[in-house]
Parts: C-alpha cells; sequence; structure tokens
C-alpha cells in the first residue's frame, strides 16, 4: 500500500514540478497553484511518511547556506520593522521569499534525495519551458503577438514571447543558449548525438535572445560565454575557434543589416542607460539616509520617488536595491550569501555553474530583481538546487 502511495506522490510531484517550471516565465495561476502543491506534498512526505530524519540530515547537510539565508532573512524583518514607510507588500514579499523560494529550494533537495526525480527530468522540463517560449518568441517574430497569451511584439520594437516584458524573456533566452552551448561543450566528442539537437535549439535561443533588444541579456550571455572560454582554453582547437568566426560574423551580419539593432547596439557601447544613472544616483543619495537598516523592502516609490519627473519601476541594480531596502546589514547577508555559493560551485569544479553565477551577477546590476522578480528569484532557486544537491554522478550541471 506504501508504495502506491508513493508512486501517486512521485506522479503528483512530476506532474506539480513541470507545470511550475513550464509557467514560471507567465507567472499565472498555474504556477501559483503548483509550487503550493509542490510544498503541500513537501509537508505530506515529511509528516505523513515519517521523513524527518531525512529532512533534518538535509539541513545538516546544507547548514552554511541556510545560516546565510537567515541572515537575509533577519535584515529584512528588522528592516521591515523599523521603517516608517514599510507595507503589508513589505512582509508579503519577505514571506515569499521563505515560502516560495528557501522552502522551494529545500521541496526540491529532499524530493531528489528521496529519488522522486532526477536531475535529468528536471533539466529536459527546463529545456521544454524555454523552447516553448522560444517557439512562441518565433511566432511572435512572423505574426507580431504570442500564440500564448496574445502579447504583441515585433522585431522592429523587441520579442516578449509569452512572457509580460521583454527583459526577462531576453534573460531566459540567454539562458536557454547558454544552457545549450554549455552541455554542447561538455561534451567529450565534438559531435554526439546531442550535437544537432542542441545546435538547433541554441539558435532558437539565440535568435530570440538578439531580437529580444534586452541589453542586460546580451551581457549576461557574452560574459557567460567569456567565462566558460576561459575555463575551458585547454580545450579551444581549431574547430573551435571556427565555430566562433562564423558564429561572430553571422551575428555582425544580423546587426548591420537592422537599423534597430545597430542602434540598441551603438546605445551599450555609448553606455545609454535608458535613465538608470539618474535612478542610481538619486537611490545613492536615499540611501545615505538610512544607511545601516535601510528603508523596507518594496519601498523605491515612496523612499525614491520620481527621477527626473519620471516614475520608474525599480532600481535596476542589485547591489543598490539590497542597500536600499536592507543597508549595509543587507548588503553584508548577500554578500556573504553569494561567498557560500561561489565556494560551493568552486569545490563543485563546474564550470557551467561558475559561467552562469557571472551571467546571473553581470544581468542582476542593470535588470531583474532579486528582491521582488519572480522569474529571476525561481531560476535562482532552481540554480541553487543544482548546486548544492549531492550527487556523486557526473552531469553538466553538477
Amino acid at each position: 500500500m506504501l508504495k502506491i502511495k508513493n508512486l501517486n506522490l512521485d506522479i503528483f510531484f512530476k506532474i506539480s514540478l513541470f507545470i511550475w517550471v513550464l509557467f514560471i516565465p507567465m507567472k499565472t495561476s498555474f504556477y501559483q497553484i503548483s509550487y503550493v502543491l509542490m510544498i503541500l506534498l513537501f509537508l505530506i512526505y515529511i509528516f505523513f511518511y515519517k521523513k524527518t530524519t531525512q529532512f533534518t540530515e538535509i539541513i545538516h547537510e546544507q547548514k552554511a547556506i541556510l545560516i546565510a539565508f537567515s541572515f537575509i532573512i533577519l535584515g529584512m524583518t528588522i528592516s521591515n520593522f523599523i521603517s516608517p514607510i514599510s507595507t503589508f507588500l513589505s512582509w508579503k514579499t519577505e514571506f515569499h521569499y521563505i515560502f516560495r523560494y528557501l522552502i522551494m529550494f529545500l521541496t526540491l533537495l529532499l524530493f531528489y534525495r528521496e529519488r522522486i526525480f532526477t536531475k535529468r527530468f528536471l533539466v529536459i522540463t527546463i529545456f521544454i519551458s524555454l523552447l516553448f517560449q522560444g517557439i512562441d518568441g518565433i511566432f511572435q517574430a512572423i505574426y507580431h503577438f504570442d500564440f500564448i497569451k496574445d502579447y504583441l511584439g515585433n522585431l522592429q520594437q523587441g520579442l516578449t514571447g509569452a512572457v509580460f516584458n521583454r527583459n526577462p524573456f531576453g534573460m531566459l533566452m540567454a539562458l536557454g543558449a547558454s544552457l545549450s552551448i554549455g552541455f554542447i561543450s561538455d561534451q567529450k566528442q565534438i559531435i554526439s548525438k546531442r550535437t544537432i539537437p542542441l545546435g538547433i535549439f541554441f539558435m532558437i535561443f539565440v535568435f530570440n535572445l538578439i531580437f529580444s533588444y534586452s541589453r542586460a541579456s546580451w551581457l549576461f550571455f557574452i560574459s557567460y560565454l567569456v567565462v566558460l572560454l576561459l575555463l575551458n582554453y585547454k580545450r579551444i582547437n581549431k574547430y573551435t575557434l571556427l565555430s566562433i568566426l562564423i558564429f561572430l560574423s553571422i551575428i555582425i551580419i544580423i546587426f548591420i543589416t537592422n537599423e534597430n539593432l545597430l542602434l540598441r547596439f551603438h546605445s551599450l557601447i555609448k553606455e545609454d542607460s535608458s535613465h538608470r544613472f539618474a535612478i542610481w544616483a538619486q537611490t545613492i543619495e536615499t540611501i545615505k539616509q538610512k544607511l545601516f537598516f535601510g528603508h523596507g523592502l518594496m519601498t523605491f516609490s515612496n523612499s525614491v520617488g520620481k527621477v527626473n519627473g519620471i516614475h520608474f519601476s525599480g532600481v535596476h541594480n542589485s547591489i543598490l536595491e539590497i542597500t536600499l531596502f536592507l543597508g549595509l546589514f543587507g548588503f553584508i547577508a548577500y554578500t556573504n550569501l553569494l561567498w557560500k555559493i561561489l565556494k560551493k560551485i568552486l569545490s563543485n569544479k563546474n564550470k557551467i555553474q561558475l559561467a552562469l553565477f557571472f551571467g546571473f551577477l553581470v544581468i542582476t546590476q542593470f535588470d531583474e530583481s532579486i528582491i521582488k522578480g519572480i522569474v529571476p528569484l525561481s531560476s535562482l532557486t532552481i540554480f541553487a538546487f543544482f548546486i548544492f544537491s549531492q550527487d556523486k554522478k557526473t552531469d553538466a550541471l553538477q
């Protein structure tokens, strides 16, 4: 009877995990329902199947990263409590940090350890989710709307797929392109049965990445490639150099034959910040007012306000955003967390993980809030799972 129940739990969890990953980019009710169901299954599994010992072992194994994360939560609590402008949204954001990301991280660790799902299943699910958006982006490029949510987009103004904005869409496509080329480079042989499909995936992702017009996502992918090439310099041969030359030639041709892309790239190298420099300058002045514990979560509009008479949605820089909301205490807590993650990646000796680490670090300096962004935070939760899951098997992300 227990085996039948476990089988049902396996199926329910895998379905929920698949739906969660598939709908992270779109932030629909399916996303909400799926992660709540996974956490419910997590609690049922611990208490109904008496897995408290296994869960305790995970807590003990991951105590370093959990303690580092606890200091962030402590910083959020202090900042929200003492700030006169903190709101219900401030506390809700802190709650989501614990519920959506910390508990989801522990859920993935436990169910992976208990062989409820495999990394292969999760990697395939990630690629399905990213390809779903990538194919939708190509559809949007042809018909000027996506087939999932009817979002408007084109090759002149930027593709969004079914994602709410071109910047997170660009980040997802950069992530897909990074994983594709990372898995190709991880192979012992240049040509294998995985090369052709991964190559096709790579082209789909790169096409959408380019025409998302998301400059921060371009920087994500460029920084990822640079780090990956530096880490693999011993494996660079004439075939690698030829592939890079062909890829760069195609990219250059695409840019010089498209006026909008050329203007977007020109604005990047000319440091046209789209008002970011003004936002950052005003944010720094606001940080000085409450230097140690910040203004509380989600208080950008109340603390910084308008910039040059224009309302903006956020800081567009993770360092300043953290310091604005949580002060120096929060900044130190986040820095400590990043250091723990980097040390673990270095101990894993995993090149893809290290390249992705710097890719995420770069993009969050210009876009993608790590305080409120569902897409980047959910992506980072999955990334953290691959980094900290205990596995002796060899795979690209482990």
